[in-house]
């Protein structure tokens, strides 16, 4: 190293001034002091210069000119070196001075720097440990904030970033081991929030409920509107069909833009993300699962023990369904405002677990209700419940069974309570005809019940009485009404036979056979004739209301069938006022025929009664109170069917008198006796003023005329026979004239009487040859 030095210096010097060698000398110097190689530097320095001397001998040698120049400069180096040395030795006592001083300092600085490192590097650490539990603060202020994807999300970055630069501290391993407790303490906040929404949502789903189930009855009536103008829309559609779905399109609105919903999902949608972070999504599904079982369990059940329809009131039962309409809005929402959460599946599960729990607390509920206007509020109740689920794609075929069962107990139910209304009116009409006393009365009457009137009755005014008793427009009155309600409760069920529309005609012909017809008929067994007369004409207007029954029963079938519908009653009523019709005739022949057993007639008399019979007065007064008071009221079409079959069976009656087969002997005079009671009953008979009822005494009155005849041979001729006679019967003229033939004569017998007699014999002799002939 000396040596290099050396050269180094020697080089320099050759090619630089002494100023400049200094320069280069002074750091050469330096390292050999700070080296302390002073003697070996030296030394060879000493051996250079001999080097170099020898050098220089052997240069001169060669040429002693350079030889002396050299010398000259050799000693000029010489003296440089001494100078040099001397320098050196005065730089060296001056660096070592400032050496000293430098290397204390230098040992300061290094000591200082060493402390300034310390301290920036405690500084850093504690920037970084204070950030550190700044983040493990903020964790428990994001979550008391609620804001716990942050906090999950600081938890992550203490766990991925700050956890390793100070792992070291014995904080930070507690912090290591504290991240899944904080983890899960968000979990659980998240969960507490979400489970503290779903409970709070109870009142906002209510409400929610409310508003579904009133704008599906809007849309209700929206399509009840709509098909009354289309009947193949009306009978062939429902709300929630294709068709009606298709035209409520546009007067959809969602439920949550509505200003009465207020219901925010942010909790429930956070703690999803909160359990998907986690990688716990499959525990939170399950868990929110059973919440939500039990949550629509407890619904249920607290509305069980305050569930009770005998007060007549459905506001409980209104509300429930509203509740759980409310309910299942939110889940449809939910399932369909999330992925992979909810499935279709489990949501028609829970909502078949809902069913069976409403169906059993309705079978409880119902199972003492007799009354029909309560089943009807539950079946619209239920209607109205069931399309709004629909309408959200929900299963409803179990509710649909139960409204068929509601329907045949409903149907049950509303025949029953009809059937006592009309067994009332009909066992406490007083079968008077009905009095109205003024138009508006008249006009409500017209309205439910279409009748018609003579002219003659329309045209006089108020108060007047009407043909039929005051039962016939009550019952006809809750006959509409007990349809009305059957297709109101009918109304919204899917059906494709007409099961609906033949249980109604079914029920309306129990209804008007067993409660209407059984009754009139058993009080057809009274011998009271008005009431009788009444009952008549009540049939008969109320076979008439039969059609419009059966026109209504038509109009309002809720299947498309265009068949018309007929009413069984409809025949039984007409068979019964023909039965009513035969029962006056029986009682009235029943009181001739008491009348008849008073006749007493002298079958031989001496002498013509010249006044008719006495008991013949109290038959034609009983008759002409019977014609013109009892059935007066009697459509005229029925009172001729009653007259003529009344005085047939009087006119038979006095023929089984005159022609007594018990009577063996007869006279002329008992002949015309009995003519003059014919006579008297024919002059009666005539104020009728129908001829068809005139001819009931003809086939009497042919046989009297010609037992009383002159010329009683003409019978023998067929013309004549055919003109006067062809009522009377040929045993009828062979046995009344062998009474004639056969009675005692007396012994003054006048011509006239002998020839008489000759005529008898030859019509009896004509008769007798006719049936051996025959």
């Amino acid at each position: 190293m000396a040596e290099f030095d050396i050269q180094q210096l020697v080089l320099v010097s050759d090619a630089t001034n002494d100023a400049e060698n200094l320069e280069h000398l002074g750091p050469t110097m330096k390292d050999v002091y700070r080296n302390n190689k002073m003697k070996p530097f030296l030394d060879q320095l000493g051996m250079f210069i001999r080097r170099k001397e020898m050098e220089i001998e052997k240069m001169c040698n060669s040429n002693y000119q350079e030889f002396v120049q050299s010398v000259d400069r050799l000693l000029k180096v010489k003296q440089g070196t001494v100078d040099l040395k001397d320098k050196i030795h005065t730089l060296n006592t001056d660096v070592q001075l400032s050496g000293k001083e430098l290397t204390a300092k230098k040992r300061e600085l290094i000591e200082s720097k060493r402390i300034q490192e310390n301290i920036a590097t405690a500084t850093e650490t504690l920037k970084t440990c204070i950030h550190f539990l700044d983040l493990a603060n903020r964790v428990n202020v994001q979550v008391e904030a609620r804001k716990y994807y942050s906090a999950l999300r600081i938890v992550d970055e203490i766990q991925v970033v700050h956890l390793r630069s100070v792992i070291q501290f014995e904080f930070a391993r507690h912090m290591k081991d504290c991240v899944p407790i904080l983890q899960h303490a968000i979990k659980d906040a998240v969960t507490t929030e979400m489970k503290e929404w779903l409970f709070s949502i109870r009142t906002s789903q209510k409400a929610m409920g409310k508003l579904a189930m009133d704008r599906m009855s809007a849309r209700q009536q929206r399509w009840r509107d709509r098909s009354s103008k289309g009947f193949k829309l009306k009978t062939s559609h429902n709300v929630n069909s294709a068709v009606e779905a298709a035209v409520n399109e546009e007067s959809e609105v969602d439920i949550l833009d509505a200003d009465q919903v207020k219901i925010d999902f942010k909790p429930l949608y956070q703690c999803l993300h909160i359990y998907d972070e986690l990688g716990q999504r499959t525990e939170f599904r399950t868990n929110y699962t059973e919440d939500r079982r039990a949550q629509a369990k407890l619904t249920l059940s607290s509305m069980t023990s305050s569930f009770n329809l005998k007060d007549r009131n459905t506001d409980n039962f209104e509300s429930l369904l509203q509740d759980i309409v409310g309910f299942f809005i939110v889940e449809y929402i939910i399932l369909h405002s999330t992925t992979n959460f909810r499935t279709q599946a489990q949501l028609d599960e829970l909502c078949d677990l809902v069913t069976g729990l409403l169906l059993r607390m309705l079978s409880e509920g119902l199972a003492n209700c007799n009354d029909p206007d309560m089943f009807l509020s539950v079946k619209l109740l239920l209607m109205l419940y069931i399309q709004t689920m629909e309408s959200y794609n929900y299963p409803v075929s179990k509710l649909n069974d139960l409204l068929l069962t509601l329907f045949r107990t409903y149907a049950d139910q509303l025949e029953a309570k009809f059937s006592a209304n009309f067994h009332k009116l009909v066992d406490e009409d007083d079968y008077t005809p009905m009095l109205v006393e003024n138009q508006d009365e008249y006009n409500l009457l017209q309205m439910s019940f279409r009748f018609r009137e003579e002219r003659s009755a329309a045209r006089q005014g108020f108060p007047r009485n009407l043909p039929f008793s005051k039962v016939v427009p009550y019952c006809c009155e809750d006959i509409k009404q007990f349809v009305t309600q059957f297709y109101r409760f009918v109304e919204g069920f899917n059906q494709e036979q007409n099961e609906m529309d033949e249980l109604v005609k079914d029920s309306l012909d129990t209804l008007l056979i067993q409660h209407v017809h059984s009754v009139w008929l058993k009080k057809l067994e009274s011998r009271n004739l008005s009431q009788i007369a009444q009952i008549i004409i009540n049939l008969e207007y109320f076979q008439g209301a039969c059609a419009d029954f059966e026109q209504m029963l038509t109009e309002l079938r809720s299947t498309s069938d265009t068949t018309k519908i007929s009413l069984q009653a409809t025949g039984l009523f007409r068979e019964t006022r023909r039965s009513a019709e035969n029962r006056i005739s029986e009682l009235v022949n029943s009181k001739i025929d008491d009348i008849l057993e008073l006749a007493e007639y002298e079958w031989l008399p001496s002498s013509v009664q010249e006044m008719h019979s006495m008991y013949l007065q109290e038959l034609v007064s009983f008759l002409s109170v019977v014609m013109s008071a009892t059935l007066q009221n009697l459509p005229e079409s029925i009172r001729a069917f009653v007259y003529y079959d009344v005085l047939e069976h009087l006119a038979n009656m006095l023929h089984n008198i005159f022609t007594d087969p018990n009577v063996k002997h007869i006279n002329q005079n008992f002949v015309a006796t009995f003519d003059t009671d014919v006579r008297f009953l024919e002059e009666f008979v005539a104020t009728f003023d129908n001829a068809n009822v005139a001819m009931t005494f003809l086939p009497l009155r042919q046989l009297i005329t010609l037992l009383l005849s002159e010329n009683t041979e003409e019978y023998m001729d067929p013309q004549i026979r055919s003109q006067h006679y062809a009522q009377v019967q040929p045993d009828d003229v062979t046995r009344m004239l062998e009474k004639l033939m056969t009675a005692p004569v007396a012994a003054a017998t006048t011509t006239q009487e002998k020839t008489k007699r000759r005529s008898w014999g030859k019509v009896l002799e004509w008769g007798g040859l006719k049936r051996e002939a025959a």
